[in-house]
């Protein structure tokens, strides 16, 4: 008898099983653009970013960028749209897409999907693509009011800022240190041009990091409070180029 008990209980949860609902199909963010093929830099519940190069002659192909969408142009170029527009996008220009309508300074498209465009200079342009994922049905929006990033030896350029995001862009000259402050949660920085870094705070003496950082590099900042004497400084024979973006949603 404990054979057939087995044998019905386990088609009694088969059954159970098939009536549940499917799981959602995840976001789809690993195609942003159809001919080219991404390298995940950055995955975790906020934010999806991807590293694409675009081949001199290369096309993108259709770009979709249904979700909120920041492009970060690590290295620069000469991009020709469908209709033919030359557009030059230097080193450190940053894009936006809303996911639903057009983007200032380039060509756009309706349900967030334009027709891409191609390289038509003679060197590489390499991109950042950070994709905004939407928070979880049961998850509570930051309380915190979000400010810009401030460094008191520095100061920032303000790229963008709008209802997701706010972005900045730093340039740490050789020698340089940030002056103490405090890291929001919800913070990802980019490497435009890298460097050697150096820290410091109350907690620890200061101390190199143990690689220098590479251009194009990314990484999500732990929140630091402001009393921790946090900073940062350039030790290295060349400025460092650092992006900061904010996440407001």
């Amino acid at each position: 008898m404990k054979p057939l008990r087995t044998k019905l209980l386990y088609s009694s949860l088969m059954a159970m099983l098939c009536l549940l609902p499917l799981a959602a199909e995840p976001m789809n963010t690993v195609t942003a653009f159809a001919n080219l093929k991404g390298e995940v830099l950055l995955d975790n519940a906020r934010v999806h970013v991807q590293r694409f190069v675009i081949k001199p002659g290369q096309a993108t192909g259709a770009h979709s960028h249904r979700d909120g969408q920041l492009l970060i142009y690590i290295r620069g170029g000469v991009l020709k749209d469908s209709t033919g527009r030359a557009i030059v996008w230097k080193d450190g220009r940053v894009q936006w897409f809303d996911g639903d309508s057009r983007p200032g300074g380039a060509s756009g498209g309706a349900n967030g999907v334009d027709a891409g465009a191609t390289n038509s200079g003679s060197t590489d342009i390499e991109i950042v693509c950070v994709t905004l994922k939407p928070l979880a049905a049961d998850a509570k929006p930051p309380a915190h009011k979000v400010e810009p990033l401030g460094y008191p030896n520095i100061p920032g350029e303000d790229l963008l800022e709008n209802d997701f995001v706010i972005v900045q862009r730093f340039l740490v000259k050789p020698g340089q240190w940030e002056g103490v402050h405090a890291h929001q949660p919800n913070m990802l920085f980019v490497h435009v041009k890298g460097g050697q870094w150096a820290a410091r705070s109350k907690r620890e003496p200061e101390h190199a990091y143990p690689h220098p950082s590479p251009d194009g590099e990314v990484g999500w900042m732990d929140t630091i409070d402001i009393n921790v004497g946090h900073e940062s400084g350039n030790i290295g024979p060349d400025p460092i180029d650092l992006i900061w973006v904010s996440l407001r949603k």
